[in-house]
């Protein structure tokens, strides 16, 4: 059983966040949004993959297992018309 402290870092809408520098996993995302757009999840300049959100929407997505795993860095960009919080550790 792996056990770490789980951080939260605000990213920004219409930005390129740098959530963490360095080997983590992501948790789990909660975003609010209030137009269709797009999050993307990054390790350093590789996107790992892409949330697509269909509307004006808040919700909590929680990722399977131990999380994703970042060697570099995480880095959270989001569309004009989202803001996120992504959780790591």
């Amino acid at each position: 059983m792996m056990q770490t402290d789980v951080k939260g870092a605000t990213c920004a809408a219409n930005a390129s966040t740098t959530a963490y520098n360095g080997r983590t996993r992501l948790k789990g995302i909660w975003y609010s949004a209030t137009a269709a757009t797009t999050i993307a999840v990054k390790d350093n300049a590789t996107t790992l993959f892409t949330l697509t959100i269909g509307g004006a929407e808040s919700n909590y997505v929680l990722l399977p297992g131990e999380g994703v795993l970042v060697e570099t860095s995480l880095v959270i960009t989001n569309g004009t018309t989202v803001a996120s919080v992504a959780f790591y550790g």
